[in-house]
């Protein structure tokens, strides 16, 4: 996760205290057996707001280097869209854990 963080949003990662960290915005690791049993739910998904198209455009991109880094092979690379709806524009990741990431336009809101 640390490289995902690092490599697509570009967080400052420090290995000592397993933190990343952007602005003010920090993220710290725990070990599995600090993390209550909610929190394993395979079901969680990051959710996030973002200000405009160009955000998730440039999201998109810094994902499909990130894949393009850690591939194994020409196939590991999947294709990465943008959902668009007339409220919404979406874009879903997935991190090498499978994780999901949700980042999401509102075309409604000032934000």
């Amino acid at each position: 996760m640390m490289d995902f963080l690092s490599d697509v949003f570009e967080f400052d990662v420090d290995s000592v205290s397993d933190s990343v960290q952007r602005g003010p915005l920090s993220l710290k690791l725990c070990e599995q057996n600090a993390v209550d049993e909610f929190s394993r739910n395979k079901g969680i998904v990051f959710s996030f707001k973002v200000r405009s198209e160009d955000e998730l455009r440039e999201i998109m991109s810094k994902y499909n280097f990130f894949l393009y880094r850690k591939a194994q092979g020409p196939y590991d690379l999947e294709k990465v869209e943008l959902q668009k709806s007339d409220r919404f524009t979406t874009l879903t990741l997935t991190d090498i854990d499978q994780r999901l990431w949700r980042f999401e336009l509102d075309h409604r809101s000032d934000f």
